[in-house]
Protein backbone atom coordinates (compact mmCIF):
# COMPACT_ATOMS: atom_id res chain seq x y z
CA UNK A 1 0.00 0.00 0.00
CA UNK A 2 3.35 2.02 -0.42
CA UNK A 3 1.68 3.79 -3.16
CA UNK A 4 -1.97 4.73 -1.51
CA UNK A 5 0.54 6.44 0.68
CA UNK A 6 2.37 8.38 -1.79
CA UNK A 7 -0.46 9.77 -3.26
CA UNK A 8 -2.18 10.61 0.22
CA UNK A 9 0.90 12.57 0.74
CA UNK A 10 0.38 14.40 -2.41
CA UNK A 11 -3.68 14.73 -2.25
CA UNK A 12 -4.01 13.87 -5.81
CA UNK A 13 -6.78 12.28 -7.38
CA UNK A 14 -5.23 8.75 -9.29
CA UNK A 15 -6.51 8.59 -12.96
CA UNK A 16 -6.66 4.78 -12.87
CA UNK A 17 -8.49 2.79 -9.78
CA UNK A 18 -9.30 -0.89 -9.83
CA UNK A 19 -12.80 -1.74 -9.42
CA UNK A 20 -12.36 -3.42 -5.73
CA UNK A 21 -10.55 -0.13 -4.42
CA UNK A 22 -12.89 2.49 -5.19
CA UNK A 23 -13.83 3.07 -1.36
CA UNK A 24 -9.76 3.93 -1.42
CA UNK A 25 -10.13 5.94 -4.19
CA UNK A 26 -13.53 7.98 -2.82
CA UNK A 27 -11.30 8.68 -0.06
CA UNK A 28 -8.44 9.91 -2.15
CA UNK A 29 -10.73 11.72 -4.29
CA UNK A 30 -12.83 13.23 -0.83
CA UNK A 31 -9.15 14.70 1.06
CA UNK A 32 -7.93 15.83 -2.90
CA UNK A 33 -11.22 17.78 -3.07
CA UNK A 34 -11.98 19.06 0.56
CA UNK A 35 -8.12 20.07 1.07
CA UNK A 36 -7.74 22.16 4.43
CA UNK A 37 -11.44 21.41 5.18
CA UNK A 38 -10.63 19.36 8.25
CA UNK A 39 -8.09 22.57 9.67
CA UNK A 40 -10.73 24.98 8.49
CA UNK A 41 -13.14 23.22 10.06
CA UNK A 42 -11.17 22.20 13.68
CA UNK A 43 -10.91 25.98 14.04
CA UNK A 44 -14.85 27.20 12.79
CA UNK A 45 -15.92 24.09 15.30
CA UNK A 46 -13.97 26.18 18.19
CA UNK A 47 -15.17 29.36 17.28
CA UNK A 48 -18.72 28.45 16.61
CA UNK A 49 -18.59 26.51 20.23
CA UNK A 50 -17.34 30.01 22.22
CA UNK A 51 -20.15 31.76 19.68
CA UNK A 52 -23.00 29.33 21.37
CA UNK A 53 -22.06 29.43 24.19
CA UNK A 54 -21.73 33.24 24.28
CA UNK A 55 -25.50 33.08 23.06
CA UNK A 56 -26.83 31.37 25.86
CA UNK A 57 -25.81 33.35 27.82
CA UNK A 58 -27.04 36.57 26.47
CA UNK A 59 -30.17 34.40 26.17
CA UNK A 60 -30.24 34.43 29.81
CA UNK A 61 -29.34 37.69 30.10
CA UNK A 62 -32.37 38.67 28.04
CA UNK A 63 -34.70 36.06 30.05
CA UNK A 64 -33.60 37.90 33.28
CA UNK A 65 -33.10 42.21 31.59
CA UNK A 66 -36.10 44.27 33.39
CA UNK A 67 -37.61 46.36 30.78
CA UNK A 68 -36.51 49.62 30.01
CA UNK A 69 -38.51 52.84 31.52
CA UNK A 70 -41.24 55.23 30.37
CA UNK A 71 -42.17 52.45 27.76
CA UNK A 72 -45.98 52.68 26.88
CA UNK A 73 -48.17 49.94 28.85
CA UNK A 74 -49.29 48.51 24.85
CA UNK A 75 -45.94 47.93 24.16
CA UNK A 76 -45.43 46.37 27.32
CA UNK A 77 -48.06 43.95 27.38
CA UNK A 78 -47.13 42.70 23.82
CA UNK A 79 -42.77 42.78 24.31
CA UNK A 80 -43.10 40.67 27.63
CA UNK A 81 -44.78 37.48 26.57
CA UNK A 82 -43.11 37.97 23.27
CA UNK A 83 -39.68 38.02 24.90
CA UNK A 84 -40.35 34.54 26.96
CA UNK A 85 -41.67 32.45 23.68
CA UNK A 86 -38.31 34.10 21.62
CA UNK A 87 -36.02 33.39 24.98
CA UNK A 88 -37.70 29.86 24.71
CA UNK A 89 -36.88 29.25 20.92
CA UNK A 90 -33.60 30.44 20.94
CA UNK A 91 -32.74 28.13 24.16
CA UNK A 92 -34.08 24.95 21.82
CA UNK A 93 -31.64 26.29 18.74
CA UNK A 94 -28.87 26.18 21.03
CA UNK A 95 -29.54 22.63 22.56
CA UNK A 96 -30.36 21.17 18.74
CA UNK A 97 -26.77 22.77 17.59
CA UNK A 98 -24.51 19.60 18.40
CA UNK A 99 -21.62 20.52 17.22
CA UNK A 100 -19.49 16.87 15.88
CA UNK A 101 -15.53 15.99 16.46
CA UNK A 102 -15.09 14.92 12.84
CA UNK A 103 -14.09 16.87 10.35
CA UNK A 104 -15.07 15.15 6.91
CA UNK A 105 -17.19 16.34 4.21
CA UNK A 106 -20.18 14.74 5.10
CA UNK A 107 -20.07 15.45 8.69
CA UNK A 108 -19.42 19.08 7.97
CA UNK A 109 -22.43 18.92 5.75
CA UNK A 110 -24.58 17.19 7.49
CA UNK A 111 -23.66 19.59 10.60
CA UNK A 112 -24.50 22.61 8.37
CA UNK A 113 -27.53 21.01 6.76
CA UNK A 114 -29.23 20.66 9.87
CA UNK A 115 -28.16 23.53 11.71
CA UNK A 116 -28.35 26.46 9.38
CA UNK A 117 -32.13 26.41 8.61
CA UNK A 118 -32.82 27.49 12.25
CA UNK A 119 -30.02 30.15 12.19
CA UNK A 120 -31.06 31.84 9.61
CA UNK A 121 -34.99 31.33 9.99
CA UNK A 122 -34.39 33.24 13.23
CA UNK A 123 -31.63 35.59 12.62
CA UNK A 124 -33.59 36.87 9.49
CA UNK A 125 -36.91 36.08 9.65
CA UNK A 126 -37.74 39.71 11.55
CA UNK A 127 -38.04 41.47 8.63
CA UNK A 128 -41.77 39.65 8.11
CA UNK A 129 -44.84 40.75 9.18
CA UNK A 130 -45.79 39.41 12.64
CA UNK A 131 -42.04 38.04 13.09
CA UNK A 132 -40.82 41.96 12.58
CA UNK A 133 -43.41 43.51 14.96
CA UNK A 134 -42.84 41.20 17.84
CA UNK A 135 -39.43 42.03 17.25
CA UNK A 136 -40.26 45.26 17.49
CA UNK A 137 -41.72 45.19 21.13
CA UNK A 138 -39.14 43.24 22.45
CA UNK A 139 -36.47 45.54 20.76
CA UNK A 140 -38.58 48.37 22.11
CA UNK A 141 -38.16 46.83 26.08
CA UNK A 142 -34.50 45.38 25.55
CA UNK A 143 -32.59 47.00 23.19
CA UNK A 144 -28.98 46.47 24.20
CA UNK A 145 -30.08 42.43 25.04
CA UNK A 146 -31.63 42.31 21.77
CA UNK A 147 -28.44 43.67 20.02
CA UNK A 148 -26.79 41.55 21.43
CA UNK A 149 -28.46 38.44 21.06
CA UNK A 150 -28.45 38.84 16.70
CA UNK A 151 -25.13 39.85 16.65
CA UNK A 152 -24.45 36.15 17.91
CA UNK A 153 -27.18 34.90 15.17
CA UNK A 154 -25.50 36.38 12.63
CA UNK A 155 -21.82 35.42 14.03
CA UNK A 156 -23.06 31.83 14.28
CA UNK A 157 -24.76 32.44 10.33
CA UNK A 158 -21.58 33.90 9.29
CA UNK A 159 -18.98 30.37 11.18
CA UNK A 160 -21.44 28.23 9.08
CA UNK A 161 -20.86 29.78 5.80
CA UNK A 162 -16.95 29.91 6.32
CA UNK A 163 -17.38 26.32 7.66
CA UNK A 164 -19.11 25.50 4.26
CA UNK A 165 -16.87 27.70 2.39
CA UNK A 166 -14.64 24.76 0.51
CA UNK A 167 -17.21 22.42 -0.40
CA UNK A 168 -19.37 25.58 -2.20
CA UNK A 169 -19.11 24.87 -5.97
CA UNK A 170 -18.72 21.36 -5.64
CA UNK A 171 -22.07 20.12 -5.30
CA UNK A 172 -22.04 18.29 -8.29
CA UNK A 173 -19.38 16.66 -7.50
CA UNK A 174 -20.56 15.91 -4.02
CA UNK A 175 -23.33 14.47 -5.04
CA UNK A 176 -21.62 11.94 -7.42
CA UNK A 177 -19.29 11.35 -4.66
CA UNK A 178 -22.78 10.18 -2.48
CA UNK A 179 -23.98 8.03 -5.43
CA UNK A 180 -20.62 5.93 -5.95
CA UNK A 181 -20.38 3.81 -3.17
CA UNK A 182 -24.43 2.73 -4.24
CA UNK A 183 -23.82 2.46 -8.10
CA UNK A 184 -20.92 0.37 -6.88
CA UNK A 185 -23.31 -1.77 -4.96
CA UNK A 186 -25.54 -1.82 -7.51
CA UNK A 187 -23.13 -3.36 -9.79
CA UNK A 188 -21.74 -6.01 -7.44
CA UNK A 189 -25.22 -7.34 -6.83
CA UNK A 190 -25.94 -7.61 -10.66
CA UNK A 191 -22.32 -9.23 -11.10
CA UNK A 192 -23.19 -11.66 -7.87
CA UNK A 193 -26.60 -11.94 -9.94
CA UNK A 194 -24.63 -12.95 -13.26
CA UNK A 195 -22.29 -15.24 -11.73
CA UNK A 196 -25.40 -17.22 -10.06
CA UNK A 197 -27.16 -17.71 -13.36
CA UNK A 198 -24.06 -18.94 -14.31
CA UNK A 199 -23.58 -21.83 -11.55
CA UNK A 200 -26.95 -22.30 -13.16
CA UNK A 201 -26.22 -22.68 -16.42
CA UNK A 202 -23.01 -24.98 -15.39
CA UNK A 203 -25.27 -27.52 -13.58
CA UNK A 204 -28.29 -27.19 -15.79
CA UNK A 205 -25.49 -28.06 -18.81
CA UNK A 206 -24.61 -31.09 -16.92
CA UNK A 207 -27.76 -32.01 -15.92
CA UNK A 208 -28.43 -31.94 -20.26
CA UNK A 209 -25.24 -34.10 -20.74
CA UNK A 210 -26.24 -37.18 -18.38
CA UNK A 211 -29.52 -36.81 -20.05
CA UNK A 212 -28.28 -36.80 -23.56
CA UNK A 213 -25.63 -39.59 -22.18
CA UNK A 214 -28.55 -41.99 -20.90
CA UNK A 215 -30.34 -40.98 -24.26
CA UNK A 216 -27.68 -42.40 -26.00
CA UNK A 217 -27.16 -45.82 -23.72
CA UNK A 218 -30.87 -46.36 -24.10
CA UNK A 219 -31.00 -46.23 -27.81
CA UNK A 220 -28.42 -48.18 -28.01
CA UNK A 221 -30.32 -50.81 -25.34
CA UNK A 222 -33.17 -50.25 -28.57
CA UNK A 223 -30.87 -51.36 -31.54
CA UNK A 224 -29.67 -54.29 -30.00
CA UNK A 225 -33.29 -55.16 -28.98
CA UNK A 226 -34.21 -55.03 -32.50
CA UNK A 227 -31.20 -57.16 -33.40
CA UNK A 228 -32.28 -59.68 -31.57
CA UNK A 229 -33.93 -63.12 -33.11
CA UNK A 230 -37.66 -62.84 -31.08
CA UNK A 231 -37.77 -59.42 -32.13
CA UNK A 232 -37.17 -60.14 -35.56
CA UNK A 233 -40.12 -63.34 -35.16
CA UNK A 234 -41.84 -60.45 -33.98
CA UNK A 235 -41.74 -58.10 -36.42
CA UNK A 236 -42.65 -61.41 -38.97
CA UNK A 237 -45.83 -62.27 -37.19
CA UNK A 238 -46.93 -58.29 -37.49
CA UNK A 239 -46.16 -58.58 -40.83
CA UNK A 240 -48.43 -61.74 -40.76
CA UNK A 241 -51.11 -60.45 -38.69
CA UNK A 242 -51.52 -57.64 -41.38
CA UNK A 243 -51.94 -59.52 -44.55
CA UNK A 244 -54.21 -61.78 -42.77
CA UNK A 245 -56.42 -58.57 -41.41
CA UNK A 246 -56.33 -56.74 -44.84
CA UNK A 247 -57.17 -60.38 -46.56
CA UNK A 248 -59.98 -60.75 -43.75
CA UNK A 249 -61.17 -56.99 -44.53
CA UNK A 250 -60.96 -57.67 -48.57
CA UNK A 251 -63.49 -60.79 -47.97
CA UNK A 252 -65.82 -58.32 -45.80
CA UNK A 253 -65.76 -55.76 -48.99
CA UNK A 254 -66.48 -59.00 -51.21
CA UNK A 255 -69.25 -60.15 -49.02
CA UNK A 256 -70.73 -56.45 -48.73
CA UNK A 257 -70.30 -56.38 -52.51
CA UNK A 258 -72.05 -59.57 -53.06
CA UNK A 259 -75.23 -58.24 -51.30
CA UNK A 260 -75.01 -54.30 -52.64
CA UNK A 261 -77.23 -54.79 -55.80
CA UNK A 262 -80.51 -56.13 -53.82
CA UNK A 263 -79.49 -53.62 -50.39
CA UNK A 264 -82.52 -51.82 -51.36
CA UNK A 265 -85.02 -54.23 -51.81
CA UNK A 266 -83.77 -55.65 -48.59
CA UNK A 267 -84.28 -52.50 -46.58
CA UNK A 268 -87.47 -51.97 -48.15
CA UNK A 269 -88.70 -55.78 -47.20
CA UNK A 270 -87.47 -54.74 -43.10
CA UNK A 271 -89.36 -51.54 -43.63
CA UNK A 272 -92.51 -53.52 -44.58
CA UNK A 273 -91.66 -56.62 -42.53
CA UNK A 274 -92.12 -53.61 -39.17
CA UNK A 275 -95.25 -51.98 -40.90
CA UNK A 276 -97.26 -55.33 -41.28
CA UNK A 277 -97.25 -55.37 -44.82
CA UNK A 278 -95.19 -58.59 -45.05
CA UNK A 279 -94.84 -61.05 -42.12
CA UNK A 280 -91.17 -62.52 -41.86
CA UNK A 281 -90.48 -65.97 -40.33
CA UNK A 282 -88.39 -65.19 -37.34
CA UNK A 283 -85.68 -66.97 -38.84
CA UNK A 284 -86.00 -65.28 -41.71
CA UNK A 285 -86.22 -61.70 -39.77
CA UNK A 286 -82.85 -62.76 -38.45
CA UNK A 287 -81.16 -63.41 -41.45
CA UNK A 288 -82.66 -60.12 -42.98
CA UNK A 289 -81.29 -58.34 -40.37
CA UNK A 290 -77.62 -60.03 -40.41
CA UNK A 291 -77.26 -59.54 -43.68
CA UNK A 292 -77.85 -55.56 -43.82
CA UNK A 293 -75.45 -55.51 -40.26
CA UNK A 294 -72.37 -57.74 -41.22
CA UNK A 295 -73.39 -59.89 -45.00
CA UNK A 296 -69.83 -61.52 -44.04
CA UNK A 297 -71.41 -63.04 -40.58
CA UNK A 298 -74.74 -63.64 -41.85
CA UNK A 299 -72.65 -66.17 -43.94
CA UNK A 300 -72.20 -68.30 -41.18
CA UNK A 301 -75.04 -69.58 -41.76
CA UNK A 302 -75.56 -70.26 -44.97
CA UNK A 303 -78.77 -72.15 -44.89
CA UNK A 304 -80.32 -69.47 -43.36
CA UNK A 305 -79.48 -66.79 -45.88
CA UNK A 306 -80.39 -69.20 -48.64
CA UNK A 307 -83.87 -69.93 -47.28
CA UNK A 308 -83.80 -66.33 -46.56
CA UNK A 309 -82.99 -65.42 -50.26
CA UNK A 310 -85.68 -68.67 -51.52
CA UNK A 311 -88.50 -66.36 -49.52
CA UNK A 312 -87.72 -63.09 -50.74
CA UNK A 313 -87.90 -64.48 -54.56
CA UNK A 314 -91.20 -65.97 -53.84
CA UNK A 315 -92.44 -62.33 -52.20
CA UNK A 316 -91.01 -60.10 -55.28
CA UNK A 317 -92.37 -62.75 -57.68
CA UNK A 318 -95.75 -62.99 -56.14
CA UNK A 319 -96.09 -59.55 -57.19
CA UNK A 320 -96.91 -57.87 -53.64
CA UNK A 321 -93.76 -56.20 -53.10
CA UNK A 322 -93.45 -52.78 -53.88
CA UNK A 323 -90.74 -52.30 -56.67
CA UNK A 324 -90.56 -50.66 -60.29
CA UNK A 325 -90.49 -53.22 -62.69
CA UNK A 326 -87.33 -52.77 -63.94
CA UNK A 327 -86.06 -52.86 -60.58
CA UNK A 328 -88.01 -55.88 -59.73
CA UNK A 329 -86.26 -57.68 -62.40
CA UNK A 330 -82.98 -57.01 -61.77
CA UNK A 331 -83.31 -57.99 -57.91
CA UNK A 332 -84.98 -61.62 -59.03
CA UNK A 333 -82.32 -61.97 -61.37
CA UNK A 334 -79.49 -61.60 -58.52
CA UNK A 335 -80.90 -63.21 -56.29
CA UNK A 336 -80.88 -66.21 -58.80
CA UNK A 337 -77.33 -65.32 -59.54
CA UNK A 338 -76.73 -65.84 -55.55
CA UNK A 339 -78.04 -69.07 -55.44
CA UNK A 340 -76.56 -70.43 -58.20
CA UNK A 341 -73.13 -69.29 -57.16
CA UNK A 342 -73.81 -70.92 -53.76
CA UNK A 343 -74.91 -74.57 -55.89
CA UNK A 344 -71.89 -74.39 -58.26
CA UNK A 345 -69.73 -73.65 -55.16
CA UNK A 346 -67.28 -70.93 -56.88
CA UNK A 347 -64.66 -68.89 -54.78
CA UNK A 348 -68.19 -66.70 -53.86
CA UNK A 349 -70.60 -69.08 -52.64
CA UNK A 350 -71.82 -69.17 -49.28
CA UNK A 351 -69.58 -71.92 -48.19
CA UNK A 352 -66.72 -70.62 -49.35
CA UNK A 353 -66.65 -67.30 -47.84
CA UNK A 354 -67.63 -69.29 -44.55
CA UNK A 355 -65.27 -71.49 -44.80
CA UNK A 356 -62.14 -68.05 -45.76
CA UNK A 357 -63.25 -66.19 -42.97
CA UNK A 358 -63.26 -68.86 -40.11
CA UNK A 359 -59.54 -69.68 -41.70
CA UNK A 360 -58.62 -65.78 -41.66
CA UNK A 361 -59.93 -65.34 -37.92
CA UNK A 362 -58.54 -68.61 -36.60
CA UNK A 363 -55.28 -67.32 -37.88
CA UNK A 364 -55.58 -63.61 -36.76
CA UNK A 365 -56.16 -64.86 -33.28
CA UNK A 366 -53.19 -67.76 -33.50
CA UNK A 367 -51.04 -65.05 -34.50
CA UNK A 368 -51.66 -62.78 -32.02
CA UNK A 369 -51.64 -65.26 -29.31
CA UNK A 370 -48.19 -65.75 -30.57
CA UNK A 371 -47.32 -62.27 -30.15
CA UNK A 372 -49.05 -61.97 -26.69
CA UNK A 373 -46.49 -64.47 -25.45
CA UNK A 374 -43.49 -62.22 -26.84
CA UNK A 375 -41.56 -60.30 -24.09
CA UNK A 376 -39.37 -58.02 -26.86
CA UNK A 377 -42.41 -55.82 -27.43
CA UNK A 378 -42.79 -55.15 -23.67
CA UNK A 379 -39.39 -55.03 -23.18
CA UNK A 380 -39.03 -52.51 -26.56
CA UNK A 381 -42.03 -50.47 -25.15
CA UNK A 382 -40.09 -49.74 -22.11
CA UNK A 383 -37.02 -48.14 -23.56
CA UNK A 384 -38.95 -46.24 -25.99
CA UNK A 385 -41.26 -45.00 -23.16
CA UNK A 386 -37.50 -44.19 -21.00
CA UNK A 387 -36.21 -42.37 -24.22
CA UNK A 388 -39.77 -40.25 -24.74
CA UNK A 389 -39.20 -39.26 -20.85
CA UNK A 390 -35.90 -38.51 -21.53
CA UNK A 391 -35.87 -36.67 -24.15
CA UNK A 392 -38.94 -34.58 -22.84
CA UNK A 393 -36.83 -33.77 -19.97
CA UNK A 394 -34.07 -32.55 -21.81
CA UNK A 395 -36.01 -30.21 -23.92
CA UNK A 396 -37.83 -28.44 -20.79
CA UNK A 397 -34.02 -28.28 -19.21
CA UNK A 398 -32.43 -26.80 -22.44
CA UNK A 399 -35.72 -24.41 -23.13
CA UNK A 400 -34.21 -22.99 -19.11
CA UNK A 401 -30.91 -23.08 -20.01
CA UNK A 402 -31.92 -20.87 -22.74
CA UNK A 403 -33.32 -18.67 -20.36
CA UNK A 404 -30.76 -18.58 -18.43
CA UNK A 405 -28.68 -17.74 -20.84
CA UNK A 406 -30.86 -14.68 -22.64
CA UNK A 407 -31.35 -13.81 -18.31
CA UNK A 408 -27.37 -13.41 -17.99
CA UNK A 409 -26.69 -11.47 -20.99
CA UNK A 410 -29.38 -8.80 -20.03
CA UNK A 411 -27.80 -9.14 -16.69
CA UNK A 412 -24.46 -8.15 -18.26
CA UNK A 413 -25.98 -5.60 -20.23
CA UNK A 414 -27.13 -3.83 -17.00
CA UNK A 415 -23.66 -4.19 -15.58
CA UNK A 416 -22.11 -2.76 -18.77
CA UNK A 417 -24.99 0.60 -18.40
CA UNK A 418 -23.94 0.99 -14.59
CA UNK A 419 -20.16 1.08 -15.22
CA UNK A 420 -21.01 3.66 -17.73
CA UNK A 421 -22.75 5.59 -15.02
CA UNK A 422 -19.88 4.78 -12.48
CA UNK A 423 -17.29 6.07 -15.07
CA UNK A 424 -19.45 9.28 -15.70
CA UNK A 425 -19.78 9.80 -11.97
CA UNK A 426 -15.96 9.29 -11.01
CA UNK A 427 -15.21 11.53 -13.76
CA UNK A 428 -17.43 14.14 -12.62
CA UNK A 429 -15.71 13.46 -9.17
CA UNK A 430 -12.57 13.92 -10.34
CA UNK A 431 -12.96 16.71 -12.71
CA UNK A 432 -10.31 14.11 -15.42
CA UNK A 433 -10.64 11.13 -17.24
CA UNK A 434 -10.48 8.09 -15.31
CA UNK A 435 -9.70 4.54 -15.97
CA UNK A 436 -11.30 1.62 -14.38
CA UNK A 437 -9.15 -1.04 -14.02
CA UNK A 438 -8.61 -4.35 -12.88
CA UNK A 439 -6.71 -4.81 -9.76
CA UNK A 440 -3.30 -6.37 -11.46
CA UNK A 441 -3.17 -3.36 -14.39
CA UNK A 442 -3.98 -0.81 -11.73
CA UNK A 443 -0.55 -2.34 -9.49
CA UNK A 444 1.51 -2.25 -12.25
CA UNK A 445 0.37 1.03 -13.57
CA UNK A 446 1.29 2.17 -9.62
CA UNK A 447 4.88 0.44 -10.33
CA UNK A 448 5.38 2.58 -13.26
CA UNK A 449 4.60 5.67 -11.57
Amino acid sequence: MKWLDRILGKEEIPSAVAFDEIDIWLEIASKSLFRGLSANAEQLYEEIRKTRERLKQNISELQDAEPIEDVPAPIAKIGLPSRDKMVKHLYSVTEKMLIPTQTDYKTVLSFYRVTTPSIIEFAFAFGKSKSSKNLYYVRSLFPDEIKEVLADLKRLNALLNQLIAPIKGKESRIMNLERVPEIVREIKNLKSGVEKEKEKVRGQEEECSALEKRILREEERLSAIEEREEWVRFKELETELAASEKELNALESAARELFSPINKALSLLKKQDETGRHTLAPEERRALASILSSPIRALGDEDGVRDFLLAMKKIIEEGDFILKERKRDETLKWIKHLLNANTENTEFSFASIKEKRAGLESRIEETKSTLSNLTVLKDRTEVERGIISDKGQLAQLQERTDRSKRHIISLQEKVAEKERVLLEALESVAGKKIEVVQKQKQKQKQKQK
